[in-house]
């Protein structure tokens, strides 16, 4: 008892010595360990974008990804959106909303694109989803999902949004041209509503200049791409 009693009594009588002198007593804070996941990650850096940099993709092969906030009712309310845009064909074939940006946001935006692609006959096996190294992107759950289910290849940009041009510019085109509807949102639900016409928009009318000037619907046509299906469901 003596032995383990001593430590706090020199402890004590230490912080009434410095607290007497005004002194404090310097802050040891433990520094976070990287996951595993971060460990491999930093270990292939300059190796982890397959996307810049390289040959300009084929339709439907390279997917962008992120996740924004969006400010609503009034500006008094959040809520965020992930979405995944085609880099070749401008196509945003799946996005979720949620009160919160975490996995199981990211899990249903991917869980839409699967199912927009199966309807136009595409698997997900060699497929690349592009992202940054948030920590959405780099959990187990995701990178299980993606690699080791569904048979995707990961890319990450190296350089935070100037690696990820493809969804920072679906980002600006969506709060220029519908901010205020975004904002006059009342609930939730009205939010939801308001981006499923403007996706549905966006890829069945929306023209791109890199596209021929063509809806993303309109120009995987061009390409040979049943696009039916999609339009079965809009």
């Amino acid at each position: 008892p003596e032995e383990i009693a001593l430590p706090y009594l020199e402890t004590g009588r230490l912080r009434r010595v410095l607290q007497e002198h005004e002194l404090a007593l310097r802050r040891c804070v433990s520094k976070h360990r990287p996951s595993p996941i971060q460990r491999v990650l930093r270990q292939a850096s300059g190796h982890l974008d397959l996307v810049n940099g390289g040959d300009a993709p084929e339709p439907l092969a390279v997917f962008s990804t992120d996740i924004t906030e969006l400010r609503y009712d009034g500006g008094t309310r959040k809520a965020y959106l992930m979405a995944f845009v085609d880099i070749a064909g401008k196509l945003v074939p799946g996005w979720a909303l949620s009160p919160r940006a975490d996995r199981r946001l990211a899990l249903a935006a991917w869980t839409r694109t699967k199912a927009t692609l199966s309807r136009l006959g595409r698997s997900t096996v060699g497929l690349i989803v592009h992202s940054d190294q948030d920590a959405v992107y780099t959990s187990y759950d995701w990178l299980h999902c993606l690699l080791v289910r569904d048979g995707v290849r990961v890319s990450y940009s190296e350089r935070g949004c100037k690696d990820n041009p493809w969804i920072e510019s679906l980002w600006g085109r969506l709060k220029t041209e519908i901010g205020s509807r975004i904002t006059e949102a009342e609930s939730f639900a009205e939010l939801e509503d308001v981006l499923t016409e403007r996706f549905t928009r966006y890829n069945t009318r929306r023209r791109h200049s890199s596209i021929e000037n063509r809806s993303p619907l309109n120009y995987l046509r061009t390409q040979g791409i049943d696009t039916a299906p999609l339009l079965s469901h809009t």
